[in-house]
């Protein structure tokens, strides 16, 4: 092991553990504290991987054992990372389902044998007491079992991460009316990570089986990538903003769209068909005379408080009765007052127009402008203005 690689391993262990310590400063109005276990993890396994590849340190199957046991651990960890963004509370480790405690029980047990093979030498193999072929074949076909149980447990892991990740994602649009605000694609970089390192998990280990142990190059390769990819998703959690959750959106978002139609979700609501006309009068009043539409992350919560209605029967109305949720029915507004701007004032920027009708950056104006018109606020200026002129 040269220089540079050793250098490399001091570069990868101490960002881990600045950014493990840190990230309470970084990220004032969140804990993550499984999150910071995760950064923490990832130091201890490059400390374990340099250890394991040093010529000159012993105990090498020790090292070996506790960076596969790691690995066994970064997926739960990064389970219950997103389940503390999205539940905005910090989970008990044990709410780890049942299925994947047995799993990391068993991968456990089938490490002793490694485990208690370790001895002072610089090598694998024992050359003062070799293990016998019964031993060594023991011992491979338990990390094989591990290996597979690690092989299994990733995605499974993703995706209960990828359908926790689409509930927070309704629990948004159903609140807000700027989504992005909150980061949704930060939040995503937790579930690349995992897939990231589980493809780099199996390709070293087909390598070690195939080919031999990964070299110096490989290894700085691998190194690199894992760096790159925490940093990003700790760049994109720098950015998380907490979601105030209402009634509404708790009882929605365990409700699949494609399950219940919005009529029959709201069979047992307290709302007739009276208290939904009025509800609906102010909405459109709201929206209408008042342009609440163009204050820049207008919430649900917000319009309930101008209202003084509850959210929750807010939601229902947009729902039930304007067959939309609360994103899109505010951006509908927002699209069509930047609809008139664009064509009434054409010497106004984008920009402008975009924060006039309510958008916090151009970016999130563009794309629901092109969700709705299938062109760009630009297209569409230019196409009208063109033929308004012939």
């Amino acid at each position: 092991m040269n220089t540079f690689q050793t250098s490399l391993f001091a570069i990868a262990i101490g960002y881990c553990l600045l950014s493990a310590t840190g990230l309470r400063s970084l990220l004032p109005q969140w804990r993550l504290r499984y999150f910071s276990v995760f950064l923490l993890l990832e130091a201890l396994g490059f400390g374990f991987e340099w250890l394991m590849l040093h010529p000159s340190t012993g105990f090498k199957s020790l090292w070996l054992g506790g960076l596969m046991l790691l690995s066994l651990l970064i997926a739960p960890c990064l389970w219950l990372s997103t389940l503390e963004i999205t539940r905005q509370q910090t989970p008990s480790p044990f709410v780890l389902p049942k299925l994947h405690k047995c799993l990391l029980a068993i991968a456990s047990l089938c490490l002793l044998p490694l485990l208690l093979s370790a001895h002072a030498g610089n090598e694998f193999g024992n050359a003062v007491a070799p293990a016998s072929a019964y031993q060594a074949m023991f011992i491979h076909g338990c990390m094989l079992v591990c290996i597979a149980i690690f092989t299994l447990q990733v995605p499974m892991l993703v995706v209960r991460i990828r359908l926790m990740l689409q509930k927070y994602e309704q629990q948004v649009f159903a609140n807000v009316s700027n989504p992005h605000e909150y980061s949704l694609q930060a939040i995503k970089w937790l579930l690349l990570i995992l897939v990231v390192k589980w493809m780099m998990a199996i390709l070293r280990t087909l390598h070690c089986m195939y080919i031999g142990p990964v070299g110096g190059l490989g290894i700085n390769l691998f190194m690199t990538i894992e760096i790159i990819f925490t940093l990003r998703a700790l760049f994109g959690l720098t950015r998380l903003k907490p979601l105030a959750l209402t009634p509404a959106s708790s009882e929605d978002v365990n409700l699949a769209p494609s399950a219940k139609s919005n009529t029959e979700k709201y069979t047992n609501s307290p709302l007739d068909e009276g208290i939904r006309r009025r509800i609906k009068t102010k909405l459109f009043a709201a929206m209408e005379n008042e342009k609440l539409y163009t204050q820049p992350g207008f919430s649900l919560k917000q319009l309930s408080e101008q209202l003084r209605e509850s959210p929750h029967y807010l939601s229902q109305v947009i729902n039930q009765d304007l067959q939309t949720n609360f994103y899109e029915w505010v951006n509908s507004y927002r699209i069509n007052a930047a609809k008139q701007a664009l064509l009434t004032y054409p010497d106004k920027t984008i920009l402008t127009i975009a924060e006039d009708a309510g958008f916090n950056s151009k970016s999130t104006f563009n794309t629901a402008f092109r969700q709705q018109t299938q062109m760009t606020p630009s297209e569409y200026r230019a196409r009208n203005l063109k033929m308004a002129s012939e």
